[in-house]
This record gives structure tokens, C-alpha cells and sequence, in this order.
């Protein structure tokens, strides 16, 4: 066996669990031969540097939970890990590998000095519900916002134990916000521990919360602009409506996209003039779901994949379209990953068959992670960005990447491809430069 072979197979025996086979893995794998790194190579940039497993203790209703989570630390030749924390029932060490493998790459194609992680914690707050409701007495949202606090809680205290502070730099990602990300800044009071923390929070950074809808929509009024069409003649479906959705949605509309269909995990609404976005917003901002907003006019997902529009921004959870149900997608133009992977590496293909284009996740949704870059260093060094200088700090880095990609998309071959190489380059010659390869 090559050693190469026996470094992989060495990982997989340990877990006990084979990988399955990723999409970040068969574009990295793609990008190394494009470029000339050697297996060996591209399996030092691929694998994860470590994984960490906690189980999470939690009393609530006079039971013990105990909840599993995991912490992937991916890689860090360019700067410390930096990763959200996903807390959703399906979490499991293989995804939250692939999520901290896609923020190396993402972290990479910005060009930032930081690294890729990810943390998930697997818990089905709605199942919990179910069997506790009756003895606790109260309602969901309540019981799910005092048990994701214990959780968290409990989550910071191994976090701060096993020394991870400014080593990984955790943020918000889906079923998490800036609420649990002060919780670090409660143990720690270190400004620098976490970025996304709620406004007033030493370190906060004004236009954080905004920044990954607002590069969602400059990423796509980009590739509008490219393909010569006007905001105003383009239709717009977006699945999420929760901080990335919502803004996405709402930067789009002001530039005079009509978005006609929104969902949610509960509910849709849709509207083929056009849906009152702000309205909209503040609905979802007093009710946590866009359902009731009108009744009249509703949408579920599978509706609104299907639904015939310019623009399809799935902006929720990963995973959601493959080869079973590409072929029903209603998407005339542009594909735009708000989240994370939601187009399987076979649906990629079949769309771009298709002529219908895919923005990837990695140029996408970095605004994010562009924005915690200068509230990180703002942590550490102590100067401070307004918003304005937060706007321009986003647009500059999607303009440069916007170009970088455009310049090897023909070689290439898409732009998911072309962002990926980039990345790889980038992380390659971090690495050659340290002597970690």
C-alpha cells in the first residue's frame, strides 16, 4: 500500500467510518491535477488536522441530555481555524468535516489570514419537545432557547479547556447567532475569542450581521452585470429566510430584483409581482418564520425549486438538490449558494449541461468570514471599522475574487473550479513556505 493510501486508510480505521465521497474532495482533487500537486500533497491539504468529540451534559426538565458534538479543525498553514458552529439534528462528523475543509477553501479564495474549522452539535430540538412539552409546560420557542443556552454553555467551558481560545475562531452558522457567540466572550472576555458578537459587545463589528446576505446579493447583481441584465427584468426565488435569506432578499429587492417566492423550514409565501420584502422582514423578525405572512399566497420548497425563475438562492441548509430532483428545478439563469453545499457534485454538472450556471458557496457566502477577518483583528489590535469601511472592505474582496475566478473559469472549466483552484494555490504555497508539506 502507497503511503499516501495508508495515511487515508489510517483516519478511516480510527472512526471507524469510511468518508463518503465529498464534492470539496473530487473539486480539490480536480484542482491538484490542474495544478500539479502531487496526491500525496493534495491529501496533506485535504484530511482534517484534527478532530475533537464532546459529549454535552445538559439538565433540563429533571433529565439529563447528553448531546454530541464535534469540533474539525481543518487547516491553518494560512492563519488560525476559523469555522462556524452548526447546531441541526443532522450533524455528523463526516458533514462538519467537509464544512471545515469548504471554510480552508473559502478562507483561501478571500485571500484572509486565517485558517478553516467547523463545530457541530447534533440536537433535534423539535423531537426533544415532543417528549418533554407536557411535563415542562411551555412553549417551543422558549424551551428551545433555554436548552440550546445550556448547551452552549456547556460547549464553551470544553472549548476554553482544551485551550482552543484564538487557536479556532468560532462564528454564527445555522441554528446558532450572535446570542451563543457571546457566551464565549462571558468566559473568556476576550474580544478576539469569536466574531459575530451582538452589537455593544466589546469587539462588535457594525454590518457583521449583514455581511453574508449583502455579498450574496453583490455576488449575484456581479453575474447580472457580467451577463447584461437589468435588476429590475430579473426574478428571484430565495429557500431561507433566516440571516442570510433575509438580507440576500433584502439588498436584492432595494437594487430592483423582483423576488417572488420565499420558504422557510415551516412555510413559503410567493408572489409573481413581487413580495414586500421589508414587510416580509418584519414579520419573520416578530414570528421566527415567514409562514401567515400571506396565507393567500403560499409555497413550499418543492414549489419553489420547481417555480420558473431567473435566480434560485438556496440559503438554508446543504444538501438540498442532487440528481433526483435537479431536473425539476425551475432556474432559468443563475444558481447562487447562499449555504453551504447545497448542490451535489452530479447536480452541478447536470446543470451546467443545462446551461444554467452555479455561483459556489465558497465565493458566495465569504462575506461572512470577510467581515469576522476585520472584527477578529480588530479584537486583537484593538482599532476599530465602522460600517462604511466594513462595506468597502466586502465589495473590494468580492471584486477581486469576481476577477480572480473569471481569469481561470475557461481553463477551468466553471466557476466552482476556478474558485477552488485559487483556493488550493493559496493554501499550497502556505504550506510548501512553512515546510508542513
Amino acid at each position: 500500500m502507497k503511503n499516501e493510501d495508508r495515511y487515508l486508510k489510517n483516519i478511516e480505521k480510527f472512526i471507524c467510518s469510511r468518508e463518503p465521497e465529498s464534492r470539496s474532495g473530487i473539486l480539490m482533487k480536480d484542482s491538484a491535477r490542474r495544478l500539479g500537486i502531487s496526491r500525496s500533497e493534495y491529501l496533506q491539504i485535504e484530511k482534517p488536522y484534527a478532530f475533537i468529540y464532546q459529549r454535552l451534559p445538559v439538565e433540563i426538565g429533571g433529565e439529563v441530555l447528553n448531546i454530541s458534538s464535534g469540533i474539525v479543525l481543518h487547516n491553518r498553514a494560512r492563519g488560525p481555524f476559523k469555522g462556524g458552529i452548526r447546531i441541526d439534528p443532522d450533524v455528523n462528523i463526516w458533514e462538519t468535516t467537509e464544512l471545515a475543509r469548504l471554510m480552508t477553501l473559502k478562507t483561501s479564495l478571500a485571500d484572509l489570514e486565517l485558517g478553516g474549522g467547523k463545530s457541530g452539535i447534533k440536537v433535534d430540538f423539535h423531537k426533544l419537545y415532543e417528549g418533554l412539552k407536557d411535563k415542562l409546560k411551555v412553549d417551543f420557542y422558549p424551551f428551545m432557547d433555554r436548552l440550546k443556552d445550556h448547551i452552549m454553555r456547556e460547549f464553551v467551558d470544553h472549548f476554553v479547556e482544551r485551550g482552543l481560545v484564538r487557536t479556532y475562531v468560532p462564528a454564527p452558522d445555522m441554528g446558532s447567532s450572535g446570542a451563543e457567540m457571546m457566551l464565549f466572550y462571558n468566559k473568556t472576555h476576550d474580544p478576539a475569542v469569536v466574531t459575530a458578537k451582538p452589537e455593544g459587545i466589546e469587539g462588535w463589528l457594525p454590518g457583521r450581521r449583514e455581511a453574508t446576505g449583502f455579498g450574496t446579493s453583490y455576488a449575484t447583481l456581479k453575474y447580472l452585470e457580467q451577463v447584461g441584465k437589468n435588476p429590475a427584468d430579473v426574478t428571484v426565488a430565495v429557500q431561507g429566510f433566516g440571516n442570510v435569506g433575509s438580507y440576500a432578499a433584502h439588498y436584492l429587492h432595494r437594487e430592483g430584483c423582483r423576488v417572488v417566492a420565499v420558504t422557510d423550514f415551516y412555510g413559503g409565501v410567493y408572489n409573481p409581482e413581487g413580495i414586500d420584502i421589508p414587510g416580509l422582514m418584519e414579520y419573520a423578525a416578530a414570528h421566527r418564520t415567514v409562514k401567515g405572512f400571506d396565507d393567500k399566497h403560499t409555497i413550499d420548497n418543492a414549489g419553489l425549486f420547481a417555480l420558473e425563475a431567473d435566480v434560485l438562492i438556496p440559503a438554508a441548509s446543504g444538501h438540498v438538490i442532487d440528481k433526483g430532483n435537479v431536473g425539476a428545478l425551475g432556474v432559468k439563469l443563475v444558481l447562487v449558494e447562499a449555504a453551504n453545499m447545497p448542490v451535489s457534485w452530479e447536480a452541478m454538472g447536470m446543470l451546467q449541461q443545462r446551461g444554467v450556471n452555479l455561483l459556489p458557496d465558497n465565493y458566495v457566502n465569504a462575506g461572512g468570514v470577510i467581515a469576522s477577518d476585520l472584527e477578529y483583528k480588530q479584537g486583537v489590535g484593538g482599532v476599530r471599522f465602522n460600517r462604511q469601511q466594513v462595506f468597502q472592505r466586502l465589495e473590494t474582496k468580492f471584486d477581486t475574487m469576481w476577477a480572480e475566478m473569471n481569469e481561470r473559469r475557461e481553463i477551468a472549466g466553471s466557476f466552482s473550479q476556478a474558485a477552488c483552484d485559487v483556493a488550493m494555490e493559496r493554501t499550497y504555497k502556505a504550506m510548501r513556505t512553512r515546510s508542513l508539506i
